[in-house]
């Protein structure tokens, strides 16, 4: 079995050397209309950490609809140099509220029940899910939301999850809120692939 430290290092340098060449789609994709809908779902937010945050497009977006703070993490140090970039050209009331870093969902560094929100895009499919919804629940209070958004069956980065993993684990933390499954064509940014959106509220 690979160790799941390895597999965390790989996935660092195979997403930083995307985004060094500029092959990453995030960086200049417009907002994601899961981003809005999550927003004029859930929000208005106080403070939402954002797992995956790429070149920071989703990240101001939502920073529109939050109070107090947003931190966006992200695996790759040069996706969060290309965000840092794009959020000094933001108006100056968004930037005070955005905080960006390299980060690890499988093991976060903030404090227990910090956020009120966390939004994950196109991540968790690719790491241990046991241990990211563990920590996700951990960092969100008593009845904070969570909206996730996986590939299924992702065989690129050594991981395979099918709907059922995904729903099993999510219910040792969450409430299940709703979930959807959708065929994302290429044509709509990146791969081909299905897509499996995860509404969670914690227990």
């Amino acid at each position: 079995m690979i160790p799941v430290s390895y597999l965390f290092e790989a996935e660092k340098v195979f997403w930083n050397e995307v985004y060094k060449k500029d092959q990453a789609h995030w960086i200049d994709k417009s907002i994601s209309n899961l981003t809005k809908y999550a927003c004029k779902k859930y929000s208005p937010f106080k403070n939402v950490l954002e797992v995956g945050c790429a070149a920071g497009v989703d990240t101001f977006y939502i920073a529109e609809h939050t109070s107090k703070q947003i931190i966006g993490i992200d695996i790759a140090p040069k996706a969060i140099e290309i965000a840092k970039k794009n959020l000094a050209e933001q108006p100056e009331k968004i930037q005070k509220k955005v905080i960006l870093e390299t980060g690890n969902v499988e093991n976060l560094k903030y404090q227990d029940k910090q956020f009120d929100f966390v939004y994950s895009l196109s991540v968790l499919h690719s790491t241990d899910i046991t241990k990211s919804f563990k920590e996700i629940k951990r960092v969100l209070i008593s009845d904070g939301k969570a909206v996730i958004y996986v590939y299924l069956k992702e065989k690129e980065h050594n991981r395979s999850y099918s709907d059922q993993d995904f729903l099993n684990e999510a219910k040792k933390y969450f409430e299940v809120i709703k979930t959807s499954t959708k065929d994302i064509p290429s044509d709509a940014g990146g791969d081909n692939h299905v897509a499996f959106i995860m509404e969670l509220r914690a227990n």
